[in-house]
């Protein structure tokens, strides 16, 4: 089965072939299931890695580390209420992250 890490080309600037209506927490969704099927696991080690980094609460959840690094003021609870332009730029930073990540030397 083909990673996360292969795919992040493929998905991103797609994400309306793989989500309903384009929204963050879609995006993490199925980023959330595609992780759950592969073979690596790979979301508990982004979360580990974005925790490291400091830039919010090490006790929240990927998708709420991935927002602290959008800009101040973006958390996970005002998601479901992001305008058309917030969600692309949590989107945006998403995959920003994700490649940063996947090119990160060590992984926990």
């Amino acid at each position: 089965m083909r990673q996360i890490e292969d795919l992040l080309d493929l998905i991103d600037g797609r994400v309306g072939m793989y989500t309903m209506s384009r929204k963050f927490g879609e995006v993490c969704a199925f980023l959330d299931g595609f992780d759950a099927c592969s073979e690596k696991q790979l979301m508990h080690q982004f979360r580990s890695w974005l925790s490291k980094r400091g830039m919010a609460a090490p006790e929240l959840t990927w998708w709420g580390l991935v927002l602290a690094e959008v800009d101040e003021g973006f958390c996970v609870a005002d998601a479901r209420s992001f305008s058309d332009a917030e969600n692309e730029r949590a989107i945006t930073r998403l995959f920003s992250l994700l490649r940063e990540f996947s090119e990160s030397p060590a992984k926990d």
